[in-house]
């Protein structure tokens, strides 16, 4: 049995007001219950919504490449083919470069006291423009 039973099995009354509290307190929290889970159910379906429209998206960007793939293969001409003709004249002999190695002199040069200045300097000594970091 409950606990509104005795052990004789007869039910005791509540009061009134305050079974009209508990009724009013259960409605409210029936009637918020239904408001989240309409909430959810929008949310829900706004989601779907998205997702949707992402797949549809997805499915456009696809074709279009596709169709960009297709003109590129019909826009590309052949290449003529290329007809050697014999020459009297050889190819020039292709020789090796030849390098030179330049060594500089070191000079000695006294610190600079102040490198913002140096900076500064080797900003305004640069003719494109580039500054150096």
């Amino acid at each position: 049995m409950t606990e509104l039973t005795t052990a004789s099995g007869t039910f005791q009354m509540v009061p009134a007001g305050y079974a009209e509290k508990a009724m009013a307190s259960l409605m409210q929290l029936h009637s918020e219950l239904m408001s989240e889970k309409e909430k959810r159910v929008d949310l829900f379906r706004q989601l779907m919504e998205r997702e949707q429209a992402f797949a549809e998206l997805k499915l456009h960007v696809k074709q279009l490449e596709a169709n960009l793939k297709q003109q590129a293969v019909a826009r590309v001409d052949p290449v003529p083919p290329v007809v050697e003709t014999p020459s009297a004249i050889p190819p020039p002999a292709v020789t090796a470069p030849q390098f030179r190695v330049v060594v500089k002199a070191e000079t000695s040069r006294a610190p600079v006291a102040n490198p913002v200045v140096q900076t500064s300097q080797v900003r305004a000594r640069r003719p494109d423009g580039w500054k150096v970091w």
